[in-house]
């Protein structure tokens, strides 16, 4: 039986090809989209970080020129008392208070300082020697006393009878740059003797205010430091001098303001070891009848042995009150210093104005006035350590 014929199968035509392209498939959306809005919102967060930090420096500086304006009275310096570098200002008001260069001395890592007792010795009270004839000048220009008393005689502050008493003579140091401490520091009790360094405005004017107190002034000499590091400012003497370049540093800066009594030195452990240049300063210190108080910052000093070997009133310090800014070694110390009175008859302790340490002394003085101490000026202890001292 024939099979029947199957049925031809249709072809199927070819797609027609016309102009327009076939539309890409659509992406699921996500991937890339999802990173650049995260990165948008990472940028915007971090600039949003940044503007807010700003505004708080911003902030925080109108604070402080706040506090500074408030702090400090409106003051147009006269060409007379403007040094010839800039001015320092070392205050708290200007975020200074714990850096390095606060003006509180040198404190070398590792450095010897001298020892902070000398043999006991009591020395007679004595009275105030005459007004001594000034002597010559030595051929050295700027001497500030041709007629009368030389200046550690003539400025020297009211003693007050001690008789046989223990005394005591405070020294602060770096006075002048920051003023509100500075009038802290003079309107501590008793003679206290503040020593001012030659880069402050208005000088005149503050130690005018401090001897009106019943204090004594001196001029804080900066000197160079053993360490490269430490800054102590311009017109510092320094051991790479020549004796007319020592000559012109040492007039700028005693001329700077007067009613001092003498000179000690700020920093300064290496040019207080150097015997030839000391020796230029003890001829100034001769020609000018002012006394030399030795901070004794190294113990390799010759600034007390040089004074005496050119008859130059001297003095050397007892006690350094705050090496450390912390109120148990200021106890610590001032208690040393009471100890250190009580067995030669006299102590001389330096100190710095900070905070911790005028709050100590403000209690401490009326303390030790209980006790039977006797608060001096440094001239005193002078008279009675060197009852020949002439000036």
């Amino acid at each position: 039986m024939a099979r029947r014929a199957q049925p031809a199968k249709k072809k199927k035509a070819a797609p027609r090809k016309t102009g327009r392209s076939k539309a890409a498939p659509k992406r699921k959306s996500g991937g890339i989209g999802r990173f650049m809005l995260g990165g948008a919102i990472v940028a915007g967060t971090i600039s949003a970080f940044i503007a807010a930090g700003s505004m708080l420096e911003l902030d925080r500086a109108s604070r402080d020129l706040g506090e500074r304006a408030a702090s400090e009275p409106e003051y147009t310096p006269t060409p007379a008392q403007v040094p010839e570098s800039r001015n320092y200002d070392f205050s708290e008001s200007n975020g200074n208070r714990d850096r390095t260069g606060y003006m509180v001395g040198e404190r070398v890592p590792g450095e010897k300082t001298a020892p902070e007792t000398r043999q006991p010795q009591k020395a007679p009270v004595t009275k105030s020697p005459e007004p001594a004839v000034s002597p010559d000048t030595g051929g050295i220009s700027g001497g500030a006393h041709s007629d009368g008393p030389p200046p550690w005689q003539k400025f020297t502050a009211l003693t007050p009878d001690t008789g046989t008493a223990p005394v005591i003579a405070i020294v602060i140091d770096d006075a002048g740059l920051d003023q509100p401490r500075t009038a802290r520091t003079i309107g501590l009790p008793g003679p206290v003797t503040i020593s001012y360094l030659p880069y402050a405005r208005d000088l005149q004017r503050q130690v005018n205010d401090a001897r009106g107190r019943g204090h004594e002034v001196m001029l804080h000499m900066p000197m160079e430091p053993s360490s490269a590091l430490v800054d102590p400012g311009p017109h510092a003497l320094r051991t790479g001098f020549d004796r007319d370049k020592i000559l012109g540093e040492m007039t700028w800066m005693l001329d700077r303001f007067d009613g001092y009594v003498g000179v000690n030195n700020h920093m300064g452990s290496k040019f207080t070891s150097d015997p030839e240049r000391m020796q230029v300063v003890m001829e100034v210190m001769k020609s000018r009848g002012l006394l030399f108080l030795d901070s004794k910052t190294s113990a390799k000093s010759v600034g007390f042995s040089m004074a005496r070997q050119y008859d130059v009133p001297a003095l050397e310090r007892d006690v350094f009150i705050d090496d450390a800014d912390d109120a148990t070694k200021i106890a610590e110390m001032l208690a040393r210093t009471e100890k250190v009175a009580t067995n030669q008859g006299f102590a001389i302790a330096i100190g710095h104005p900070r905070d911790l340490t005028l709050e100590a002394l403000q209690k401490w003085i009326p303390a030790i006035q209980a006790k039977g101490f006797v608060l001096v000026p440094v001239t005193d202890i002078l008279r009675r350590t060197s009852p020949s001292a002439t000036g």
